[in-house]
């Protein structure tokens, strides 16, 4: 895999070399060097019969904090292997939660994009996927597709499509086979509801998780494609500059590629937004814990790449959110109300914000 290390000066890559620090994940970093050690902190009694302290901590930094990478990493194999230097490879981690890939195809001859609904699985089928390859293990295959949900892992994209899988020996990445091609490194990602800032952030904390796991790859010289099988596509209005964080280029939807054969250099297949027992969404979490170091490095590491300037804390002042959901459930009913008291105070509140979700 060419991904570039590439993390920008003043960012939190300096901060561990100046504090002789890691992330935790690495080979020869223990977890009182990590990152994360001088901030999870657990001083309540747990439920989970847990007794030891830092077992506690330990627990927790599995569950919520950069343990995961290393839970994650260790599980990848490779599905398909080739010596040839542009022979294709595909690599997954268990349960397909987590693959990498490259030299390889995807014909979309049946996305038919004016009939076509989301969430479908049966856009590739016989001979629309492929690459040449010298050894494909289909029974690793066949045995890490045990998360069939759309959302939880890439079965649906793999399990059922690489079925039809083929080795072609005659395949090269040229214009002969190939309408499109994708040269840089490509992140393909299916996508939560981009309305909802609760659902649509579990998509950026585990591709953030998943630049980790890719071998702390952040270089922004990266292609992203949204895998949304919708006519109209993946609407992003209220959260899309969030991309900018992760790549210097717009992203590119399957919609564009209906009828066409594409193929990928290079393609990471990140961790998605609601895998069983997944990070932030369906996350099991030990109580009497918090402080997470992943979503400490996550929250800088977005304010750094988007360029936001805190302004403030203001002295005396106090920052209000109101969330305002658009929906029938979870709602405010007084909201308009509450709204309108907050701001007569406005000498008192540094800043009223609406957020509408």
């Amino acid at each position: 895999m060419s991904w570039h290390y590439n993390y920008e000066r003043g960012n939190l890559l300096q901060f561990l070399h100046r504090n002789e620090a890691c992330w935790g994940y690495e080979y020869n970093c223990s977890f009182a060097q990590s990152y994360s050690s001088n901030r999870i902190i657990c001083n309540k009694q747990n439920s989970w019969g847990v007794k030891d302290p830092e077992g506690q901590r330990q627990t927790f930094w599995r569950q919520a904090d950069f343990g995961k990478v290393v839970d994650t990493v260790n599980t990848i194999r490779p599905i398909c292997t080739s010596s040839a230097k542009d022979g294709s490879f595909l690599e997954c981690s268990a349960h397909l939660r987590f693959c990498r890939a490259s030299n390889i195809f995807f014909d979309f001859k049946n996305l038919n994009v004016s009939t076509s609904k989301r969430y479908r699985d049966d856009v590739i089928q016989e001979s629309n996927v492929g690459g040449r390859c010298d050894v494909f293990d289909r029974e690793l295959l066949l045995n890490r597709a045990d998360e069939s949900s759309y959302l939880q892992s890439w079965h649906a994209f793999l399990a059922n499509e690489l079925r039809h899988f083929k080795s072609y020996e005659s395949f090269q990445m040229d214009k002969t086979h190939c309408d499109v091609i994708f040269e840089r490194p490509t992140i393909i990602i299916k996508l939560d509801a981009s309305i909802n800032m609760y659902h649509h952030f579990c998509d950026f904390i585990n591709l953030y998780l998943s630049q980790h796991i890719n071998g702390s790859s952040f270089d922004t010289d990266v292609d992203i494609l949204w895998w949304d099988t919708f006519s109209g596509g993946f609407i992003d209005a209220s959260f899309g500059v969030m991309w900018n964080a992760f790549s210097s280029r717009r992203p590119f939807e399957l919609i564009s590629f209906d009828q066409k054969r594409v193929c990928f250099r290079n393609a990471m297949l990140p961790l998605l937004a609601r895998q069983r027992l997944g990070l932030y969404y369906n996350m099991p979490l030990i109580d009497g814990c918090e402080g997470s170091g992943l979503f400490h490095a996550f929250s800088k590491f977005i304010l750094h790449r988007l360029r936001v300037k805190q302004e403030g804390p203001v002295l005396n002042s106090i920052r209000v959110t109101l969330l305002s959901r658009s929906t029938k459930f979870r709602r405010i009913v007084n909201e308009d109300e509450v709204g309108l008291i907050v701001r007569k105070f406005q000498q008192t509140f540094a800043l009223f914000a609406r957020l509408f979700c």
